[in-house]
C-alpha cells in the first residue's frame, strides 16, 4: 500500500494566510498622580479609599495595583465583583494588564465584608497561582492585601508563600550583610551602620537585628552543608570569629534584655537535641523564647515551632519559613501542644517575675526558670532539651543558691537537659 506524504519544506509560492494583527498601545496620563506606597499599611489605605461609601460591607471586590520601579502605583484595576463572601480573578487579565501598563510590581486585594481578616485557603491558593504566573512575565507579585473597614491583614508582613512586601530595605541590607559574610568581608559597627544607612535603615536596634538575621541565614547554610558534624561546626566556628561584634546593647536590648546565643552554640546544642535529624525521623522542634532563631541552626525551619514577643524579631523569623510563628507569653503553660515536641530548646532572658510562680509546690520567680520550665512542659516523653539559664556559681548568696537548685531538681526529674 502506498502513502501519500506531505512535505515538510515547500519550496517556492506559498499560500497567503490572513492572520489578524494586534496592535498594542499604552499611553499613561500625566494627570494623575496616585504617589509611591512604602507599606502594607500605604497599601491598604489606598485600596480601602478606591472603596465607594457602603461598598466595603456589601460585596467582596478583587483590586490590583499596579507599581512602578520606585513603587509608584501606575493605576488600579477593579479588576471583579462577586457575591457577600467570594469574589473570582481570571489570572490572564489580571497580568495582561500588568504587561501592558508595564508594571514592574503589582498588589493584589480584596475585601471581606464580613469583617474577619483570616485569610482562607482559596485565598492563599489563588496568590500562589497568580505569583507564580507573575514571575514567569517578570512581574513581582509584592504582596496580598485583605482589608476590611477598620483594619487589613498582608500576606507579606505574615510571611504567607514567601511574599517580599513592600517595605523590602530590610531584606536588601540582610542579603548584602550575608554576602559580606560569605565573602568574609570585614565589618565594624560603624561600617554596617553606614551599610544599612544606604538602604534606609537608620536605626541601630534595627542594624543589630537585622545584622544577626543574616547571620543567622548563613549560619544556617553552614550547617547544611556537605561534611561532617565537625566540618560544619568548624565552618560555624569560622563564621563566628569572621562576623561583626553586636555584643553593643542600645537601650531597648537592655530593657528587654535580649542577648543572643553564639552560633556555635546554638548548632551544638541542635545536634544534641537531634533537631537536625527531624525532616527524617519525624516531629517537630520548639523554641520558645527563638529572637531571631539561632538556637535553630541545625533544624530544617519547617520542622520547628518558634514564638517571640518582640515584634521586630518575630517579623524576622517569619523570613524563614518556620512551622508556625507565634506571639505568645511564654511564661504561661503552652496548654494546647503539652508533651507535643520531640526537642525544646530556649535561651530565655532573664530577669525576676512579679509575682512567684508554683511548680509542684515550688515557688518560683527568675524569669528564666519559669520559661524554661514551660518549655519542658511541651516536650514529648522521649524527647531532648537544650536549655540556657544560670547556675550555681561560688560566692552565690544562699537564697539564690537554692533556688538555682530547685529549678535544676525540676527540670531534671522532667527529662535530660543538656
Amino acid at each position: 500500500m502506498n502513502y501519500s506524504t506531505v512535505p515538510e519544506i515547500v519550496l517556492g509560492e506559498t499560500p497567503e494566510i490572513d492572520v489578524p494583527e494586534l496592535a498594542v498601545s499604552y499611553t499613561r496620563s500625566g494627570k494623575r498622580q496616585f504617589g509611591k506606597i512604602t507599606s502594607s499599611k500605604d497599601a491598604a489605605d489606598f485600596i480601602r479609599n478606591t472603596f465607594g461609601e457602603g461598598q466595603m460591607e456589601l460585596q467582596e471586590q478583587f483590586i490590583v495595583l499596579y507599581l512602578n520601579q520606585a513603587n509608584e502605583i501606575i493605576g488600579y484595576y477593579k479588576h471583579s465583583k462577586g457575591a457577600i463572601n467570594a469574589t473570582v480573578a481570571d489570572i490572564r487579565i489580571v497580568l495582561a494588564t500588568a504587561l501592558k501598563a508595564l508594571a514592574v510590581s503589582m498588589v493584589i486585594a480584596h475585601n471581606h465584608p464580613s469583617g474577619n481578616l483570616k485569610p482562607s485557603r482559596a485565598d492563599e491558593q489563588l496568590t500562589d497561582k497568580i505569583k507564580q504566573g507573575s514571575s514567569l512575565m517578570d512581574v513581582k507579585l509584592l504582596d496580598h492585601i485583605i482589608v476590611t473597614k477598620e483594619g487589613y491583614y498582608s500576606f507579606a508582613d505574615e510571611g504567607l508563600l514567601g511574599l517580599d512586601g513592600l517595605n523590602n530595605k530590610e531584606q536588601f541590607f540582610v542579603t548584602a550583610v550575608e554576602r559580606d559574610l560569605a565573602t568574609k568581608k570585614e565589618h565594624n559597627k560603624i561600617s554596617l551602620e553606614k551599610l544599612a544607612a544606604s538602604f534606609g535603615i537608620t536605626d541601630k536596634n534595627e542594624v543589630k537585628e537585622l545584622t544577626e538575621l543574616a547571620i543567622v541565614n548563613r549560619a544556617r547554610l553552614l550547617a547544611h552543608s556537605e561534611g561532617t558534624v565537625k566540618e560544619r561546626f568548624q565552618r560555624i566556628v569560622e563564621l563566628y570569629h569572621n562576623q561583626v561584634n553586636l555584643s553593643h546593647r542600645t537601650s531597648q536590648s537592655i530593657l528587654l534584655q535580649q542577648y543572643s546565643t553564639p552560633a556555635p552554640i546554638g548548632y551544638l546544642a541542635g545536634v544534641f537535641c537531634e533537631i537536625d535529624k527531624l525532616q527524617f525521623n519525624g516531629g517537630f522542634a520548639l523554641e520558645p523564647s527563638a529572637g531571631n532563631g539561632l538556637l535553630t541552626i541545625a533544624a530544617k525551619p519547617e520542622r520547628v515551632y518558634v514564638n517571640e514577643l518582640d515584634s521586630f524579631r518575630n517579623h524576622n523569623l517569619k523570613t524563614q519559613g518556620f512551622a508556625n510563628v507565634w506571639n505568645r507569653d511564654a511564661t504561661k503553660p503552652f496548654f494546647d501542644v503539652q508533651r507535643n515536641f520531640k526537642a525544646v530548646m530556649t535561651n530565655p532572658p532573664f530577669g525576676k517575675m512579679e509575682t512567684e510562680v508554683m511548680f509542684d509546690t515550688f515557688p518560683i520567680k527568675p524569669l528564666e526558670h519559669v520559661m524554661a520550665l514551660r518549655a519542658l512542659d511541651c516536650m514529648a516523653g522521649d524527647g531532648r532539651a537544650a536549655i540556657i539559664i544560670g547556675g550555681t556559681l561560688p560566692g552565690m548568696p544562699r537564697a539564690e543558691s537554692l533556688q538555682a537548685r530547685t529549678v535544676f531538681s525540676l527540670t531534671i526529674s522532667t527529662a535530660a537537659i543538656m
